[in-house]
């Protein structure tokens, strides 16, 4: 599997309208093939919020790149969000405990 994230600044106090405003950027993604689970969190009481989407495989996460960028445009316009940066993982281990052992994985292959 594979992860990519994106982190945010948000204006004080607008935490509850970047929800809003990210809220059809999720459902836009969650069309997407090869999306296994997406996120938007807020920092608790802070000016920072991150993004996270896992895909099944490292071709279907570069697939959704320029649809996962748009979205991410604007939603963030919306609310005058900045973005940070973005970045593309490997899951090396998932919550289950199991270590990723597909071919390739964690640059072994």
């Amino acid at each position: 599997m594979f992860a990519r994230v994106t982190t945010y600044e948000l204006e004080a106090d607008r935490a509850s309208e970047a929800v809003d405003a990210f809220a059809p950027a999720i459902e836009h993604i969650k069309a997407l093939d090869g999306l296994v689970d997406a996120y938007f969190l807020v920092e608790c009481g802070g000016d920072r919020a991150l993004s996270m989407t896992i895909w099944e495989s490292h071709d279907a996460m570069e697939r959704s790149r320029v649809a996962a960028s748009r979205a991410r445009i604007e939603a963030a316009g919306a609310v005058d969000v900045e973005v940070l940066s973005t970045y593309e993982f490997e899951v090396g281990i998932h919550g289950d405990g199991a270590v990723q052992e597909q071919a390739g994985a964690l640059g072994r292959g």
